[in-house]
């Protein structure tokens, strides 16, 4: 049996999410450490419903959770055979698979933020949408103006652009094709052309880490292949702020691969959600789902036997 931890991106925080861990014992001790490296007021600022969505302080914040519980299930001795991570998830799952240091991939995270912040035009986002085929989404995403950022299935995207387009096509989307649609919180059009001026500058942060070889396998969202080359992350890892990513591939590569079992190491279960519906036939759940980090990693032994 091989384990796949699953790594998220913005939207699956809330002001509760470092609270739970910092009240766990199997997080408390990692959470107390790594936290400072994160901002000298990353505890507040994660509680703070104004400010942990703030594409700033979001980053950094969601890779300290996934550090953090995926250290406690390592000291619980879960051990994955395959790191995956959903847009900023993808940095965090080099520090799960041991190829960066967690400073680093806080000190990245906080770089990522900021170069993408520095380009973004105003008034602009990510809009969620359900329940119509890929193909006409991203033919509808084109004649609005819109890129599509994350191809999550068959019938369910996420799309980047001007706010005002992203609305249009949301209102198109709902009343002419019965579409579900949410507007994410996210202040930032990612992974698609308007950040293309952030590529250069964070590829030059990240080939400045300290990488480390022999890790676990990555796979890079923009292409699902496994990357263990630091050279292959730096440049996987930077093209995919301006292009799209295929989570839909990355999990059937992860299955491809050997993958047993999903588990999502950040404080939502979208993702977990996700690869049930992608692979119902396997196991797939969140800390999320768990009273402590002690259950979950009980329950994940009990999977991989």
């Amino acid at each position: 049996m091989a384990l796949c931890l699953l790594s998220p991106g913005q939207g699956s925080q809330s002001p509760d999410m470092l609270a739970r861990l910092a009240a766990d014992p199997a997080t408390a001790g990692t959470l107390a450490t790594l936290a400072p490296l994160a901002g000298d007021e990353a505890l507040r600022v994660a509680a703070d419903p104004a400010r942990c969505f703030a594409n700033r302080h979001a980053q950094p914040l969601l890779c300290l959770y996934a550090l953090a519980v995926g250290a406690a299930l390592s000291a619980e001795g879960v051990e994955a055979a395959l790191v995956a991570g959903y847009s900023v998830g993808e940095l965090a799952a080099y520090g799960l698979a041991g190829a960066l240091p967690a400073a680093a991939v806080l000190r990245a995270a906080a770089a990522r933020a900021q170069a993408m912040d520095d380009c973004a035009p105003a008034d602009s986002g990510m809009l969620a949408v359900r329940g119509v085929a890929i193909g006409e989404i991203e033919a509808l995403a084109a004649a609005h103006g819109v890129d599509v950022a994350i191809c999550n299935g068959d019938e369910h995207a996420v799309l980047a652009g001007p706010q005002c387009a992203l609305d249009a096509l949301a209102t198109t989307l709902a009343a002419q094709r019965g579409a579900h649609v949410v507007s994410l919180p996210i202040g930032v059009p990612a992974h698609s052309r308007w950040l293309q001026p952030a590529v250069a500058p964070f590829a030059a942060t990240l080939a400045a880490l300290p990488w480390q070889r022999g890790a676990l396998p990555v796979l890079a969202g923009v292409s699902a292949e496994p990357v263990r080359a630091p050279e292959r992350a730096v440049e996987t890892l930077s093209r995919q702020l301006a292009a799209t990513i295929d989570w839909a591939r990355v999990l059937d590569v992860a299955v491809e691969m050997g993958t047993t079992v999903f588990f999502e190491v950040g404080p939502g279960n979208a993702l977990a959600r996700m690869a049930r519906e992608r692979h119902p036939g396997l196991p797939a759940r969140a800390l999320a789902d768990f009273a402590s980090v002690a259950g979950a990693a009980a329950w994940l032994r009990r999977q991989l036997a």
